[in-house]
């Protein structure tokens, strides 16, 4: 940029995005909801369906073409853009390794019966409902859902997995918020989420597998074998690892010591994930429980706070900016394909719901737990979002089907983080 740094449109938009999200705070307290619910609706207005700032091209009457003293073009805000999706990245990353750092790894191991029990509900029912729903929609209108050549089973897996998926970033900010995060019920459902997610990355795998004829014992043995290494390396490092590296710097006495190690272990944790196919924030998820378990890391809190503090809204404004209304208003069938995206979140909501807290009934909790931890796994984000992108980009969705899905995420991340305060509120008490 002429006269000026290349960086000039990033300081920009973070500053405006910091002012934004601070603002949104004010207004979210006076009206009593959560901060997450304001941070993903700024996301939305600013992204594709509304100003567009990540996509100019698509959207020309963007808010961005009147600044022309900044010497805009379309290069330097897809690299604005690319800078702000990093941004977002590591924002998940620290909300995750800050709610590992929260959990107690001997309670961890004591709930691990309820959130498998909650997880499994919550990814069972989804599949059956899902499956049912496309099933009942094909038979009315068989190319509304099913693109043309395309078997049912292959496009009704995709859609089932999708459904099974939960956002365990929603869901945990609003027991962080609450200063809930310790609870049992809270633990139970960091667990059940990253079972869910750790299942669910592993279905959408099998199924890209075996729609593209792949699918095979091997490939199957390969997968659980790479979900048991990073397990195995992970109980390895906080067994042995950890203590042995802590035991030979604990001669540096620079306080900002222990913030340096514990990021730099938890970005290794998660390329470790995504080099072994698990999702990144598994890692940095597993490096927070690591960290926090460690004595002479005891105090990472006070570190990692103020850093999640003003970082992690990017994350959730990230989800908005991915809501495009584009495909839903510009299909030839808007009214059946927002009927299908209502119909969708109805079924992925009470599904989630219904499932998570059956799982957990069974394992014993009480009626309000139970409800609190089904309520939670009801919770989307960008995990539907990426599946979705994935088998529409494959040719297994429809337009409509993939617009469908766009606005279950879109009502499922208005919907559930207000519902979820109020839950939390009401049915949770700091000895649940």
């Amino acid at each position: 940029m002429a006269g000026g740094s290349d960086f000039q449109v990033v300081f920009l938009l973070i500053g405006l995005f910091l002012i934004f999200i601070k603002s949104v705070h004010v207004l979210m307290k006076r009206l009593d909801l959560p901060d997450v619910l304001g941070e993903v609706s700024l996301g939305f207005i600013l992204g594709p369906s509304l100003i567009g700032i990540y996509h100019l091209k698509d959207h020309p009457e963007s808010l961005l073409t009147s600044l022309t003293f900044l010497g805009l073009n379309q290069n330097i805000l897809d690299d604005s853009g690319l800078i702000l999706s990093f941004i977002a990245e590591f924002a998940v990353l620290i909300l995750l390794f800050e709610v590992g750092t929260e959990i107690d790894f001997d309670v961890l191991k004591k709930v691990k019966k309820p959130a498998g029990f909650a997880a499994m509900g919550g990814i069972f029912l989804p599949l059956i409902l899902g499956l049912s729903f496309l099933g009942i929609v094909a038979n009315l209108n068989r190319s509304l859902v099913i693109p043309e050549g395309v078997a049912f089973w292959d496009t009704g897996l995709f859609m089932a997995v999708a459904l099974t998926a939960t956002s365990i970033g929603i869901s945990t900010r609003i027991f962080l918020d609450l200063n809930k995060i310790r609870t049992k019920v809270a633990q139970t459902v960091v667990g059940a989420a990253i079972f869910d997610d750790i299942i669910s990355v592993t279905a959408l795998a099998l199924v890209i597998a075996y729609v593209g004829g792949l699918l095979s014992g091997g490939s199957v043995g390969l997968i659980i074998l790479r979900i048991a290494l990073f397990f195995i390396i992970s109980f390895l490092l906080f067994k042995y690892g950890i203590p042995w590296t802590v035991d030979r710097t604990k001669v540096v006495k620079d306080r900002s010591f222990v913030i340096f190690f514990s990021i730099s272990f938890m970005m290794l944790m998660s390329v470790l994930a995504q080099a072994l196919q698990l999702e990144p924030i598994i890692g940095a998820f597993v490096a927070g429980v690591i960290i926090g378990n460690e004595d002479d890391f005891l105090d990472i809190h006070a570190d990692i706070t103020p850093i999640a503090n003003w970082i992690v809204p990017f994350f959730f404004i990230n989800i908005g900016l991915q809501i495009d209304l584009g495909p839903i208003l510009s299909a030839d069938t808007v009214v059946a394909t927002l009927t299908l995206g209502l119909s969708l979140a109805t079924i992925a909501i009470l599904a989630k719901y219904f499932g998570g807290s059956l799982g957990a009934k069974l394992a014993g909790y009480g009626k309000n737990e139970s409800k609190a931890i089904g309520l939670s796994m009801a919770a989307k984000g960008e995990v539907t979002l990426i599946f979705a992108t994935t088998a529409y980009a494959l040719g297994y969705f429809t337009d409509t089907l993939f617009a469908a899905v766009i606005s279950l995420v879109m009502i499922d991340s208005l919907v559930i983080p207000t519902l979820l305060k109020i839950g939390i509120e009401k049915w949770i008490t700091d000895d649940s």
